[in-house]
């Protein structure tokens, strides 16, 4: 070190940095560190007191005064190399290797022939996943020193690493040539990479010779345990794996490092699939030494193969505290997903890629071909759903969405086929391709399996849910970046809710996006607050305006009890879906459509539902995105209140329960993939989940004209052979009143007599049978004779509709005139722009608008 002249009392000055530098070669530390600090007291501007006072508290374990001490004496003498080199090797002992990387290029840019500051950074780079870089800078140090043993050896580590085993192969047997009394050590290596590059007899006869080298030692007094230790791991490569075992025994016996030993045990349990036993040897080697990063991965995977991902993450976020790698991110990111932390297994994929992008990429290339060899053998199995749903975790991190977006799908369509729909797995893989969705800004799709995975997530025991509640906000943060903040605000309302019940703060939003959420959350109340004023602004209306109302309404609010359902209908909202023509045309149907626009007229015309209070999508407008858009996010929640009266009516296909394990039956959307059932059909158990916790009011009537029946026959709905909707399954979601169009076991028909279904056609007859005040319970009775008369003569088969509910109070009257109406929130943006609008006829629209009716006098 050259030292400069003292800026004062130089004698004083060479006095107290000598003294210090001898106390640093008597290893006198703290002495040290107050001598070089006698040194900048007096001369603050002497940069190798503070180099030297560095390395000293290095040495004690002050590393964030040493990081300071370097800092310090680059700001004073920036063109120093030492002082760059040791504050990256201080910055690589705390496993923090991008700045360790950043000072060693910025020595190289001073020195490009410092061999130490490439040496450093190659190990560095290497410790990253940055293997050719590393290969790279160990290259140009060999080109400065060709026999530099360190660089090559290096360099054959990394060469084998980055799968380039020719070149690892050429750098062991050159230093086998070169380095004898290291040979054991170095053939157990060559016989690693021989055995990567399928070179099994020239691996084995490696893994031999270093037996053969140890078992010499150990013969008569030699005798110890590093020797039984390295046979022993020899005999482990050769598939010997019981005197693989007696070995490292015999090496804890004889005191070699017990904590490599216990360690090296526990990986050749989880090797023959002793997962416990592994944990077992693990945890000892931890217990030893608790910051041991090999042990805490290795006992992550064998807690994983038991399936307790839970102890998995909290191991690799140990290894991950000790020492941030590729390997570590990307096994807490898998280990993740495993247990359903898309959110947090995304971020650990992004994390992997920045410690290491060819490591993932090397990952990817060994699922890809883990997923080709179980195809070749005809396995579609729960194991290849695993690896195909880790390879669209990996492809996501790559921003590949149309690629994650098919390997999730695959993977789900073999889960729906071998798990029971209760299997919380389901869910997690709901949210991963949510995940997917999110990334490629489809939130519409990725709300509705948020929301559907934190319902079936509600009663899992170990807590999943919040991961579901995770994502959700994830959304909500992206809509209000997009500047929707009504949407946004329409999930956050939820994920507070839910998070105020299990009493959560984990991951809660804070600062700026606090403050966001706050505003998004009060932009949707505010909508609710001023309908409010509106009613109340009506109520208060002048005496002419009360006369004004038709007499039956008056004389309704008068007369109307305050009891259960029996409190006057506030106002009255209808959601009507009809599907004639889907994008799949082998499916299509014939009046779907019409009956929908009949009951829509229906309900306008004679029940006094207001034209803006009726959505109405036919055909290519009501797509599943629609559907679900309307129903559970952008016009019944923001609309319907407790004292209203909610009608969903939906004429189309049903899928039928035998085309999903579990049972599952789906109502068929427009762009519903009868083969994709489960991502693009809307489940009628999520049905029933969606209208109680997202409509808002205590009366809600489901009309389904729809069965899950039939052999595709022209005039009955239904995709295959099977039975219809089971309405208890339904009605127990809603704690309401659903009417299906037949019995679980029957068909639905269209007529013979007529353009339109049997079900609809009867259903407004028997709506009618008295007036604007029929009876609910009458006109069912009328439907249900009418229906099985009709169905019986023209074909000879039963169709009888099928009415459940949990209503309380007296019978529904669907034409009641509301009490306290107000107005509709006119034209609604859908995710799906509707080809033509939902009149029926002209110009394409993105908005939803009511068809023109007139009221009937």
């Amino acid at each position: 070190m050259t030292i400069q002249p003292a800026l004062s009392d130089s004698k004083t000055y060479q006095k107290d940095l000598t003294r210090g530098l001898y106390q640093m070669v008597k290893k006198d530390y703290e002495s040290a560190v107050a001598s070089f600090t006698l040194v900048l007291r007096d001369n603050p501007n002497v940069y190798e007191a503070y180099l030297n006072r560095a390395a000293a508290r290095s040495e004690i374990r002050d590393y964030d005064g040493a990081l300071s001490d370097y800092d310090q004496a680059i700001k004073i003498n920036p063109n120093v190399v030492e002082s760059y080199i040791k504050r990256g090797e201080l910055h690589a002992k705390q496993n923090d290797f991008p700045p360790a990387v950043e000072d060693y290029t910025q020595a190289l840019r001073l020195s490009p022939k410092n061999s130490t500051a490439l040496i450093n950074r190659g190990a560095a780079y290497k410790r990253i996943g940055e293997y050719q870089k590393a290969i790279n800078d160990y290259s140009t140090a060999l080109k400065l020193d060709a026999q530099n043993y360190d660089a090559i050896k290096e360099r054959a580590d990394c060469r084998a690493l980055s799968n380039d085993l020719n070149g690892a192969v050429e750098d062991y047997e050159f230093l086998l040539k070169k380095n004898k009394p290291g040979a054991s050590a170095l053939r157990f290596q060559l016989g690693e990479v021989l055995l990567q590059k399928g070179s099994k007899g020239s691996a084995d006869e490696n893994f031999r010779q270093v037996i053969a080298y140890h078992t010499k030692n150990l013969k008569g007094s030699r005798k110890s345990g590093e020797a039984y230790l390295q046979r022993g791991l020899a005999y482990a490569k050769l598939g010997e794996t019981e005197k693989a075992i007696q070995d490292l025994q015999d090496a804890s016996a004889w005191k070699a490092d017990e904590t490599v030993t216990r360690y090296n045990l526990g990986r050749l349990r989880l090797s023959k699939g002793d997962s416990k036993g592994a944990i077992a040897d693990l945890t000892e080697a931890l217990r030893l030494n608790p910051k041991y990063s090999p042990a805490l991965m290795d006992r992550a995977a064998a807690y994983a193969a038991q399936g307790e991902f839970m102890n998995a993450q909290k191991d690799l976020d140990a290894a991950l505290n000790g020492e941030k790698t590729a390997d570590g991110f990307y096994s807490r990111a898998m280990a993740r997903l495993a247990i359903g932390d898309t959110s947090g297994a995304v971020s650990d994929i992004g994390e992997a890629k920045n410690f290491g992008a060819q490591f993932v990429t090397n990952k990817r290339q060994a699922l890809q071909e883990a997923i080709s060899a179980k195809e070749a053998k005809g396995e579609k199995d729960l194991a290849l759903a695993d690896l195909l749903e880790q390879a669209a975790l990996v492809d996501l991190g790559e921003n590949n969405g149309d690629s994650a977006e098919a390997l999730e799908k695959r993977s789900l369509a073999i889960k729906e086929k071998m798990m029971s729909k209760h299997d919380p797995k389901l869910a997690y893989s709901y949210m991963m391709l949510g995940r997917v969705y999110m990334k490629k800004r489809s939130l519409t799709k990725a709300e509705a399996l948020f929301r559907t995975a934190m319902a079936r997530l509600k009663n899992n025991a170990d807590g999943t849910q919040k991961f579901a509640i995770f994502n959700l906000e994830d959304c909500a943060k992206l809509l209000i970046q997009s500047a929707n903040q009504e949407d946004a605000g329409a999930i956050l309302i939820d994920t507070r809710a839910a998070r105020a019940l299990s009493s959560m703060n984990e991951r809660a939003l804070a600062g700026d996006m606090s403050r966001k959420a706050d505003r998004a959350i009060e932009s949707f109340k505010k909508k609710k607050r001023a309908a409010a004023q509106e009613e109340v602004a009506q109520q208060n209306a002048s005496p002419e305006a009360v006369s004004a109302r038709p007499v039956e309404e008056v004389a309704a609010a008068a007369i109307a009890p305050t009891r259960g359902n029996d409190k006057p209908i506030r106002d009255k909202w209808a959601l009507i879906v009809g599907i004639s023509n889907f994008k799949d045309s082998s499916i299509n149907l014939h009046y779907c459509a019409k009956d929908a626009k009949d009951f829509y007229d229906f309900l306008v015309t004679e029940k006094n539902f207001a034209p803006d209070h009726v959505q109405l999508l036919t055909d290519s407008t009501a797509t599943r995105a629609n559907i679900l858009s309307l129903l559970g996010n952008k016009w019944l929640p923001r609309v319907a209140e407790p004292d209203d009266l909610v009608v969903i009516y939906f004429s189309s296909h049903g899928s039928p329960s035998s085309l999903d394990v579990g049972g599952v039956n789906y109502l068929v959307a427009h762009d519903t993939d009868v083969n994709d059932l489960y991502v693009t059909g809307i489940a009628m158990q999520d049905l029933s989940r969606i209208i109680k916790e997202r409509v808002h009011c205590d009366r809600v009537m489901v009309l389904l004209d729809a069965c899950h029946s039939g052999v595709a026959a022209p005039s009955s709905k239904g995709l295959a052979r099977a039975a219809n909707v089971n309405v208890d399954t339904i009605v127990q979601g809603t704690g309401q009143l659903v009417l299906s169009s037949s019995s679980p076991e029957q068909r639905s028909w269209e007529s013979k007599r007529y353009q339109g279904s049997v079900f609809t056609k009867h259903l407004i007859d028997g709506l009618r049978k008295n007036g604007k005040l029929t009876k609910l319970g009458d006109a069912y009775t009328f439907l249900n004779e009418e229906v099985q008369r009709e169905v019986m003569r023209d074909r000879g088969v039963l169709q009888n509709p099928v009415m459940k509910s949990k209503w309380e109070g007296s019978d529904l009257i669907l034409g009641a005139p509301p009490a306290r109406p107000s107005k509709g929130i006119g034209n609604i943006e859908l995710p799906d722009a509707p080809r033509v609008s939902t009149t029926g006829g002209g110009e394409p629209s993105k908005t939803v608008k009511a068809p023109p009716a007139k009221r009937r006098k």
